[in-house]
């Protein structure tokens, strides 16, 4: 949708629909004159009937902390439901980890999207916000140009894969940041201590090729994730947060 004053572009906003958990994710983008401005809300509210027209249950919308925006999601009707930490990882050395007796790291190969679409569905599936994902969706993500297959890590006991870290390269500053993009265990595996094994593996994946700056977003709600992030040397430099709108007839 776009926001039109005057015969010039003033506003944009990009409409994500997740049919299968009844979510719709919008993404507002409007020039710095028209925040809070009627014209910018009017664009929220035309957003949310777009969701609604669909059926969807829920609108979310992300905007940083302190935002102009949260202001504005708020007289729309919007909640402020979740906060997400973005942490960043800048450091010379990275602990020596062995792994444990069995188990294996090994890279995406051709054939993999099947079990990378098993493993990450496994593993984020009644998450908050997560929309299971399908092999060709999969597919799709592998090949776009800021990942590579090499940086798509499986951790492996035996032949059964326990966890994954899907690491990605992101524009930042003058240069590139590798990014730690997804990363979890399946269900049987937690508890035992095997989530920092993974962690670590994408972190020398991206310091191999030449990546001193390492940043990935964590649910604040996550202790236990946001609690290893921290002891691997990982700061937070910012908040984003989710606003909700739970929409009529749901």
């Amino acid at each position: 949708m776009v926001l039109e004053q005057s015969g010039q572009i003033k506003g944009l906003a990009l409409i994500f629909w997740e049919f299968p958990i009844g979510r719709s994710i919008v993404e507002v983008m409007t020039t710095p004159e028209l925040a809070g401005n009627p014209g910018e809300i009017d664009l929220v509210q035309q957003s949310v009937a777009k969701a609604e027209s669909q059926q969807l249950s829920v609108a979310h919308i992300c905007v940083m902390a302190n935002s102009e925006m949260g202001k504005v999601l708020e007289q729309a009707g919007f909640t402020n439901v979740r906060a997400y930490l973005d942490m960043l990882w800048i450091m010379d050395e990275l602990a020596e980890l062995e792994l444990p007796k069995g188990y294996s790291v090994r890279s995406f190969q051709t054939g993999d999207t099947p079990l990378l679409t098993q493993v990450q569905n496994d593993a984020f599936t009644g998450n908050w916000g997560f929309c299971p994902n399908t092999e060709e969706q999969i597919e799709y993500r592998t090949q776009m140009p800021n990942t590579s297959k090499d940086g798509i890590l499986f951790l492996i006991e035996g032949n059964i894969p326990a966890g994954y870290c899907w690491t990605m390269m992101v524009p930042a500053g003058n240069g590139v940041r590798g990014v730690i993009g997804m990363i979890a265990v399946v269900p049987d595996y937690r508890g035992k201590g095997v989530s920092r094994h993974i962690l670590q593996a994408g972190i020398k994946h991206l310091r191999s090729i030449g990546l001193a700056e390492i940043g990935l977003d964590v649910d604040g709600n996550n202790a236990p994730a946001v609690g290893l992030y921290e002891s691997t040397g990982f700061k937070t430099m910012g908040e984003r947060h989710w606003f909700e709108r739970v929409l009529p007839g749901t």
